[in-house]
């Protein structure tokens, strides 16, 4: 239960009558908001934190008693049905919540938007409310700015200019104060229409071509379509805004009506990679899905936010695999989502997905991606493989419809669900919701008995063997059980050289461990199989390795079998498999060359397919895809051919690098770094401060990051903290690939120790603050620093206990990484000489 004392509990809103008057000059906005709702006790609390309250009255009382408490105002009035408040606030100038104001520069001129960030509990800073995801209301909206270049207004409905210089908004539907929007600015823009008449749009600042709008309004017109038919409920309100705003903290939100993205996720240029463009689908279904999974029925509190983004993330992958089929997103699912959920869960101190909120402050630790996005969306994907999508979709269709404009918790799904499927869903999803980790399957055969026996998988302690989970099993042979829900199971098995394979197609979240003659039937049949078994085969032998069950010599035999592979998704695995051995290598050692010299062999024939041809015009989109892992691989294996490309490459667009192939540019930039004269990185530099070009922005991050020399690591390090040379949302790039980077380690992370009261002060309460906790507990990996990080972060959980869930995450990950190279070190030098 949690222990928040709710305020909805003391009045329901009905609607807010909301008018602001917001100065970008003066850096400040007043305003009066009327709320107008049901009392439920002798006094009325409001939430406002950081406003002046110059005013206030209720319908019973032109002067009522009052008082503010922290962030509350409490009101001696048990009576009112509407209260009226006049107020003023700070419009924030670094920390991108609240109100808040984006800068980017214009021929030469420094320009600014306001815009809002209010999930999950900033809409108290702007405007008094009950800032809750149940106190549902209508909202009647209208703005008045002092600034002509404010060329437009948006909010969540449809406004318009009135003659008196406000923008009035149409009054809303019931929603939550957290999706609560609106933008103010100079904008470019771009229109259509779905087929159900909503009115689509994208926008962005002068400072970017409208062209690199079309991509995004195309992709968002249609996953409009796709969910009004995939749900069987229409998308309820006129329009459907969506933004590229310069500053902006998370990836994108969901706000009703008017959606608010990074420009690195809206916007695509002609030269923008297929990553890029990938991403950035998945980006506008997820949030579009949100319209209907998180607005239109709302978790009723903060313990349910996997019902959005869990949700949310499952269907950004629906979607995108049915408007561009080409992109083989569930390939890509496999590499990004399905590693960060395993890799997380199986950390011993793990949350997980559903989880309590005590304070308002811990809302912000529920986003962690790796758990309530990646494992709540392999979670639900593996109940829509169990159940079938067409119970699927008829048990979704029948929950919209019920709690539109509603409020709920898990289980309301889970009965619409069991009523489509006949099953019992609470009883199958509540044990993979409510507890951490996830089950290891111990496959074996012997004397014609096959059996399979579960028990927990877990990095950095001895495994619970008793604790069991309802897993279905998806094997490719009809005579094995489809449900595992006790510890052990047995059947005969006539035929010992059949090939069978559990989680076919990695459709439930667990991972095998088979016996030797089982596992090499698989290997032996590796042609057979689809893309997504064999990353699920090399991803497994890595984890079993890191748990200690096995050394790192099945996934190097693994790699070597894999390395004629031309799928894209698997190239990518295989990279990621070289980035783990490079853990085990000391800089500038025998090890280190060998592994290096062993990565070049690993890619070499896919690089001369690729890069030595004269097709590369014509190349597939899977090609494209891949040309990124397997020309980073080449120049980290030394491949000269590779390294020339790339230098041939930077110096034939020195004068526009942007023209670059989206696919290669940061290794191309990064390998001119590494192995071209110095002025290169003044250069990039130069060219990063200059640019307004969001996605060069960042590859020019990857290039400058990736510098050995330690007076240059430690002049990017001081350039971090000045947000007029990086702007606060792109300082995370630069601290995880220079923590990356293993010439930078050890300064970057006592920049961070020097720096934590300015990191404290610039992301506290922001999605992000814990990153540079997480970041360096996934980058150390030495005893000293294990101690130095525990030292550290002590005095830190001290004075912020919303980090201790991940600090104690971050000491384990070191210990299990230093576990790891002491073990299996040695296993890789002795491997790597066979292969020289």
């Amino acid at each position: 239960m949690s222990k928040i004392r709710h305020l909805i509990d003391y009045f329901i809103p009905d609607n807010y009558q909301l008018h602001l008057d917001i100065s970008k000059a003066k850096r400040q906005f007043s305003g009066q908001v009327v709320v107008t709702g049901q009392p439920l006790s002798h006094e009325i609390r409001l939430h406002a934190k950081g406003l002046t309250i110059s005013q206030l009255s209720t319908d019973t009382n032109s002067q009522p008693r009052w008082r503010q408490d922290s962030d509350e105002i409490i009101i001696d009035d048990g009576n009112a049905h509407q209260i009226t408040v006049s107020f003023s606030g700070q419009i924030n100038e670094t920390a991108m919540n609240g109100l808040y104001l984006c800068k980017y520069r214009l021929d030469g001129k420094n320009c600014e938007l306001f815009a809002t960030q209010f999930e999950s509990h900033y809409a108290r800073q702007c405007f008094p409310c009950i800032d809750e995801p149940a106190a549902k209301a209508t909202f009647d909206i209208s703005i008045a700015t002092d600034d002509p270049d404010d060329s437009i207004v948006l909010s969540n409905m449809p406004g318009h200019l009135q003659s008196d210089g406000v923008w009035q908004f149409d009054t809303t539907p019931r929603m939550s104060t957290y999706l609560v929007a609106f933008v103010g600015g100079k904008l470019v823009s771009t229109s259509g229409v779905t087929k159900n008449g909503v009115v689509v749009s994208a926008y962005a600042t002068p400072a970017q071509p409208t062209s690199s709008l079309d991509y995004a309004l195309t992709t968002a017109i249609k996953s409009v379509e796709f969910y009004e038919d995939y749900f069987g409920v229409n998308y309820p309100l006129p329009k459907l805004d969506n933004i590229a705003l310069p500053d902006f903290s998370a990836g994108a939100m969901e706000n009703w009506g008017l959606i608010t993205y990074r420009e690195t996720a809206l916007l695509i240029t002609a030269d923008s990679s297929e990553a890029s463009r990938e991403s950035v689908a998945t980006v506008i279904a997820h949030e579009i899905s949100h319209q209907w999974f998180g607005n239109l029925v709302t978790m009723n509190w903060w313990n349910d936010l996997w019902l959005n983004e869990s949700f949310a993330s499952l269907m950004e992958n629906t979607a995108v695999d049915y408007i561009y089929p080409e992109y083989n997103v569930w390939d890509d699912y496999e590499i990004n989502d399905v590693s960060a959920a395993l890799k997380r869960d199986a950390m011993a101190d793990v949350q997980s997905v559903q989880q309590d909120v005590s304070s308002p402050d811990e809302i912000a630790t529920l986003f962690d991606s790796a758990i309530v996005y990646a494992k709540g969306e392999r979670l639900l994907k593996m109940l829509l493989a169990y159940i079938g999508e067409p119970a699927f979709r008829n048990g979704l269709t029948s929950y919209f419809k019920k709690y539109q404009y509603s409020n709920t918790t898990a289980d309301n799904l889970w009965d619409e669900l069991s009523r489509a499927s006949g099953l019992n869903i609470k009883e199958l999803m509540n044990p993979w919701l409510t507890r951490p980790g996830y089950p290891l399957v111990a496959v074996s055969l012997r004397d014609n008995q096959l059996t399979m026996r579960q028990h927990e998988f877990v990095i950095g302690r001895n495994p619970d063997q008793d604790k069991t989970w309802p897993i279905p099993l998806f094997t490719t042979s009809p005579s094995l059980p489809k449900l595992l829900n006790t510890q052990q199971h047995t059947v005969t098995w006539d035929n010992p050289s059949q090939f069978v394979m559990f989680n076919a197609n990695d459709a439930a979240h667990y991972i095998t461990q088979y016996s030797y003659n089982l596992l090499s039937n698989i290997v032996n049949n590796l042609d057979q199989l689809g893309t997504i078994d064999k990353i699920k085969l090399l991803r497994e032998s890595l984890l079993l390795s890191s748990a200690d069950l096995q050394d790192i010599t099945q996934t190097v035999d693994l790699a070597r079998c894999a390395q004629n592979e031309t799928n894209s998704a698997v190239l990518s695995t295989l990279s990621g498999i070289i980035g783990n051995l490079d853990i085990l290598v000391q800089t500038d050692t025998n090890d280190e060359l060998s592994l290096k010299h062993f990565a070049g062999q690993l890619f070499s024939s896919q690089f001369n397919r690729l890069f030595n041809d004269n097709t590369s015009s014509n190349r597939s989109i899977n090609d494209r895809k891949a040309l990124a892992a397997v020309l980073a691989r080449s120049v980290y294996g030394n491949n000269q051919s590779a390294i020339n490309y790339c230098l041939h490459q930077y110096h034939d667009h020195i004068d526009n690098l942007a023209a670059i192939p989206g696919d290669i540019r940061p290794t191309v930039l990064s390998s001119a770094i590494k192995y071209d004269d110095n002025q290169v990185f003044d250069d990039l530099w130069q060219i990063y401060q200059s640019s307004q070009d969001a996605d060069l922005k960042i590859d020019l991050c990857a290039g400058l990051t990736s510098v050995i020399s330690q007076d240059r690591i430690s002049q990017l390090l001081s350039y971090v903290t000045n947000s007029q040379l990086v702007k606060p949302q792109d300082v995370i790039y630069f601290v995880a690939w220079l923590f990356a980077n293993k010439h930078a380690r050890t300064t970057t992370w006592q920049w961070l120790r020097d720096n934590w009261p300015w990191i404290r002060q610039t992301f506290s309460g922001d999605m992000g603050y814990d990153d540079f906790a997480r970041i360096a507990g996934n980058n150390l990996c030495s005893t000293d620093e294990l101690a130095e990080y525990d030292r550290f972060f002590a005095d830190v959980t001290a004075k912020d206990q919303v980090l201790v869930r991940t600090v104690r995450i971050g000491h384990d990950s070191i210990v299990n990484r230093v576990r790891w190279i002491q073990r299996n070190q040695p296993v890789l030098g002795e491997l790597l000489k066979k292969y020289q």
